[in-house]
């Protein structure tokens, strides 16, 4: 401190005290970026994680695969996800955060057929051909709305989709419901005459008196009978007693036994529909016949979308990954209630997932809250809280994941609901291979990102707007009041015309002047009908208008959509004002438990959906078949009965007997404030019917692209999007489990572009995990041996110090669940080389048994076995082309035996630890010069330097990083003419300390008389 500082007047001693003692702030350590499938999380995007607890909320617990359960409605658990094991493993020990990136489906931006993420049955229906794949939908109806009295036509009510099965095969298979044909009558039969028919596709067929239908289902070496119905508390369930696995529809002996394999499985059911009576059929007030107790009668049906052949529910292929979002939040009425509209109401903003694919419409809800309209004079904008919950919890007992309060809509206020809640969003550049960022405003959640009406967005909208409402999500267009005349009937042909019992196509029907065909096909083995008039038909008989033996129903067909709460008082809410109106989760209005089958009605309707089915234009172009919302909630629909019951009843607010019909003030002011909305459209780009959807098998060497392999793109586009190290810190690279030769040269290539990163891969065939292929015999999962492993890797002819590899998979115990697996070397080296670092640092070799030994706990999770046990001769041949040996001893245990990197020269960088050291001095010695960086480039500030960066050699030699250094910086190394060029140029030399592999010991052997002493 200058002595100016001091304020002489009069004589005295002047003390000043300065604090020299400060730690300046270190920085932060750099970790490994994995990459791998996870439970959860953001998506194809860099995560960072500060410790293992971390990871498991932003990413979900280990997955060791054979999770079994209902994997089409809960999700893909079937193969091991190596990436969460060895985030786990390295995460143990606490030495520096880790980077994952999630991987979900992708494809390139011009995809061959083969390239296409997604996934499709096989011959999906189409108006232009007949096919045994696609969607095949069962549709209840009451029994009591059904009018079956007269001879040749009748009535059968209002059917609801209830389930819908997928059938798989490419020829051969056949559904059918099975049992008492409905509205039979005197000369019908199977051949029109006398033989009755006992059931098909198209005919409305009754349930048994327990209420329990009879589906038959065959194929190519599989046939099943099944009796079920739609009470989830009995064993009779629908999910109970079909296949809900897709992927026991592959090929037999491929990835299961062939036994095994099925020809269908079951996807949606909506039991929540049905209990309450399909709101969508009761004007959304959730009241109805409960379908799963009462009498029904069943029709199952196609399910196909004309147009574009396949579309359908049967079909997302051709879609990568994308995300669900809640659909628009809409104000209140300002106008006159005589005029109301809710289709008309300002539409406010949206929310839309971060990267969590179809994970977020199955597990969040949003709620919007403590709406509150302004207390401050001459301040117009109210207040809401926006909160994300659970989906299972009840409105009895709310479970917050994130909420964000005091929102408001003022562009120009810290509070905006945007710059609350965040509005950037990344996205993909194929040109430029990155992620971009684009929106204003930082997110602040997890899950979500706002996305602004424009309108409001520029201040243009009325400030006294408040959220009162949502749009719902979109679904299937109802088909209403089918009748004979909404079809053409096929005339009399034996073989050219539309239906010629052989399994022709029948039909079409234009239904709701949409254009829209849902198709029916004739099927080997079935009865066919037309769906326009549900009319009974038989094959080998043409279907004629007026026939005889032709029973004509007409019909109308709902598609499920969301159970609103219709009372403040459901699920008895102990204070009404608590309740949300809106989208209910609960099994019916009166239960607080969570229906798990709300979400399935929320799940991507086809490929290339409209990212906003709300606009008109789209409505009118792309959304044939579809209805772009389900319907529109709104609060100003909430109505109070003369027990002063709050009651939400859509239309009340037009009919001007809604609580808001003088002003929307006076609902808030009674304290019915809050409302939920569901998300929807999610989807993971994953091909559903493979347990490992982004498996090795599914590329081949030499030849998957990123145009004609969604697996090969996906892989691709993840490692690229870490290339660029300033857009990122890492010091490692890993993705267990990739054995693509192309791939994992291609991690190596990045590692050594970017200069400051180690990449460990995995080598192909060492073993073949159940997800990969299916061996009746396990040792033939071995599919390669030291010898030709080590041929295979010479012939890649890989020469770089930036990679390594190791020998063979390791067995570890999955700490959740007990489950022994098998997990590729990368997992257990990942653990290796943190725990390295934590007992000594990061140069020293992380092999031997002081900081190798696995049995002994040094990979950070537990390892038991290895898949082969290595000879003295198998380590020298592995060792020697640069594969480290993974060694079990019998008294000590397993071990890692190697520590080379894949450099083929002889050098100090030919070693992992060598390697390791240098990255890190050169990422260190980086940081430390920024702080120079643009200072004047003279001798005080070569000074400066060299006082930065010699304490910093000298502490690594002393932790013997290095044994000797030298750091040049004067006239011999920055000259003029570089100063001229503003360039400071240094040279630092240092001499890497060499970790012991090999120990040479002479024992001697001398006589008697031999003196030790000479």
């Amino acid at each position: 401190m200058s002595v100016k500082r001091f304020k002489f007047v009069s004589p005295g001693v002047f003390i000043n005290e300065i604090d020299n003692s400060f730690i300046p702030k270190s920085a932060e350590e750099i970790g490994p970026v994995v990459m791998g499938r996870a439970r959860r999380g953001l998506a194809m995007q860099p995560v960072k994680v500060q410790s293992y607890s971390h990871f498991v909320e932003m990413f979900g617990d280990t997955v060791p695969g054979n999770g079994g359960g209902d994997v089409y409605r809960d999700g893909n658990y079937q193969s091991p996800m190596y990436g969460t094991y060895a985030a786990k493993a390295f995460l143990r020990s606490n030495v520096a955060p880790l980077t994952y990136v999630r991987l979900l489906g992708q494809q390139d931006s011009n995809p061959t057929t083969a390239g296409q993420a997604g996934w499709a049955t096989q011959n999906n229906p189409a108006v232009a051909q007949a096919s045994n794949g696609g969607a095949y939908g069962l549709f209840v109806f009451p029994s009591a709305s059904t009018d079956g009295t007269a001879a040749g036509g009748a009535n059968a009510g209002t059917g609801s989709l209830a389930a819908i099965w997928y059938l798989d095969e490419s020829s051969g298979a056949d559904i059918q419901l099975s049992g008492t044909v409905f509205n039979t009558h005197a000369g019908m039969g199977a051949d029109g005459n006398t033989n009755p028919v006992s059931g098909g596709v198209g005919l409305l067929v009754e349930a048994d008196s327990n209420k329990l239908f009879t589906v038959v289902i065959s194929g190519t070496g599989s046939g099943e009978k099944i009796k079920f119905g739609f009470d989830d508390t009995k064993e009779t369930f629908i999910r109970k007693r079909f296949n809900t696995n897709p992927q026991l529809t592959s090929t037999g002996g491929t990835l299961y036994p062939a036994p095994a394999r099925k020809v269908y499985w079951l996807g949606e059911t909506f039991e929540e529909q049905l209990r309450c009576g399909n709101p969508a059929a009761n004007a959304l007030t959730g009241s109805g016949t409960n379908l799963t107790t009462a009498a029904l009668v069943g029709a199952i049906l196609p399910l196909a979308l004309s147009g574009t052949a396949g579309t359908g529910p049967q079909n997302v292929k051709n879609q990568p990954s994308r995300e669900a979002v809640a659909g628009w939040f809409v104000a209140q009425d300002l106008g006159a209630a005589a005029s109301f509209n809710p289709e008309s109401m300002q539409k406010l903003f949206r929310l839309k997932g971060r990267g969590h694919g179809e994970w977020l419409h199955k597990n969040i809800k949003v709620s919007i809250q403590d709406i509150r309209t302004s207390t401050a004079a001459g301040y117009d904008y109210g207040t809401f809280s926006v909160v994300l919950r659970s989906i299972s919890d009840s409105d009895n007992d709310v479970q917050v994941m994130e909420r964000f309060d005091n929102c408001n809509l003022d562009p120009t206020s810290p509070n905006f609901v945007a710059r609350k809640i965040g509005d950037q969003y990344l996205k993909w550049d194929t040109t430029q291979k990155r992620l971009r960022r684009y929106g204003e405003y930082a997110n602040n959640s997890k899950f979500v990102y706002v996305e602004m009406n424009s309108d409001v967005e520029a201040g243009a909208t009325d400030p006294l707007y408040l959220p009162f409402g949502y749009y719902g999500p979109p679904k299937w267009s109802d088909i209403l009041n089918i009748g004979a005349s909404d079809a053409t009937r096929a005339s009399s042909s034996a073989t050219g015309g539309p239906y010629d019992g052989t399994g022709g196509l029948v039909s079409s029907a234009v239904w709701n002047n949409k254009s829209v065909y849902m198709s029916v096909y004739a099927m080997t083995g079935t009865v066919v009908s037309l769906a326009g008039n549900m009319g009974v038909g038989q094959t080998g008989a043409p279907l004629v208008t007026g026939s005889s033996n032709i029973g004509q129903i007409s019909a109308s067909l709902i598609f499920p959509t969301d159970r609103l709460r219709s009372s403040a008082s459901d699920g008895g809410m102990s204070d009404p004002t608590n309740a949300y109106f809106g989208y209910q989760t609960s099994r019916d209005a009166t239960s607080t438990r969570f229906d798990a089958s709300t979400a399935d009605a929320h799940r991507l309707l086809f490929a290339d959906f409209p990212s906003d089915p709300t606009l008109g234009a789209i409505r009118a172009t792309a959304l044939k078949g579809c209805d772009g919302w389900g319907y529109v909630f709104t609060l100003d629909d909430i109505k109070k009965d003369a027990l002063n019951i709050y009651t939400y009843e859509s239309g009340s607010r037009k009919a001007e007997n809604s609580v808001t019909s003088a002003s929307y003030a006076d609902l808030l002011d009674q304290g019915y404030n809050r409302f939920t909305a569901p998300l929807w459209g999610g989807f993971d780009g994953l091909n559903i019917n493979l347990p490992d959807p982004l498996y090795n098998a599914g590329m081949t060497v030499g030849s998957s692209t990123e145009r004609n392999s969604s697996i090969y793109y996906t892989y691709k586009r993840a490692i690229d999007t870490v290339a660029d190290p300033e857009y990122l810190d890492m010091n490692l690279m890993a993705v267990p489990g990739l054995t693509n030769d192309d791939l994992t040269g291609h991690m190596i290539n990045v590692a050594a572009e970017r200069a400051d990163t180690l990449a460990v891969i995995d080598l192909k065939d060492v073993y073949v995990p159940a997800s990969e292929a299916y061996y009746s015999d396990k040792s033939d999962r071995l599919r390669t041996t030291p010898i030709q492993a080590s041929n295979n890797l010479r012939d890649r002819r890989i020469n770089s110090s930036y990679g390594c590899t190791f020998y063979p998979w390791v067995q570890t115990r999955d700490e959740g669940t007990g489950i022994l697996l098998w997990v590729p070397p990368s997992v257990a080296m990942m653990g290796v080389l943190a725990s390295s670092q934590a007992k000594t640092d990061l140069w020293f070799a992380p092999a031997g048994f002081n900081r190798g030994g696995l049995t002994e706990g040094a990979a950070g999770i537990p390892v038991t076995a290895v898949t082969e046990r290595l000879t003295s001769k198998n380590r020298d041949t592995l060792y020697d082309a640069r594969i480290n040996p993974i060694a079990s001893f019998p008294n000590t245990g397993i071990v890692v035996f190697g520590q080379k990197t894949l450099q083929d020269g002889q050098s100090a960088l030919d070693r992992i630890n060598v390697r390791r050291l240098v990255i890190y001095l050169k990422k260190q010695i980086s940081i430390l010069s920024t702080q120079i960086l643009f200072e004047q480039n003279v001798q005080a500030t070569w000074n400066r330097f060299k006082s930065l960066v010699e304490p910093f050699l000298a502490n690594v030699k002393t932790n013997f990083g290095i044994t000797d250094y030298r750091l040049i910086l004067d006239e011999s190394t920055t000259t003029p003419d570089l100063i001229d060029q503003n360039i400071m140029y240094a040279k630092i030399m240092i001499k890497p300390a060499r970790a012991i592999e090999y120990i040479a010991i002479d024992f001697v052997i001398a006589s008697t008389g031999a003196s030790f002493d000479d």
